[in-house]
């Protein structure tokens, strides 16, 4: 059996924000977007339906390079 999703590419944070992975889902014919801190934790996911594979991977690698903001989320420092 095959998987659904196939993980693509990753791009890792300029600014030791973890990395972003590009990945595609043939089911929903869709890529999107994993965020993982450094330990590996998911902490946001992003779809982009109706765009290309070039058009996903520079938004990851815009947020990698810190000029992307992630919409809908809010980093909370811990002091």
């Amino acid at each position: 059996m095959h998987s659904r999703q196939k993980h693509l590419s990753t791009y890792y944070s300029d600014h030791g924000e973890g990395k972003a992975e590009i990945w595609f889902d043939f089911k929903e014919e869709l890529a999107f977007i994993k965020y993982l801190d450094d330990n590996d934790v998911m902490f946001f996911e992003e779809s982009f339906p109706n765009n290309s594979i070039s058009y996903v991977e520079d938004a990851a690698e815009n947020w990698a390079l810190g000029i992307k903001k992630l919409k809908g989320y809010k980093q909370i420092a811990l002091l």
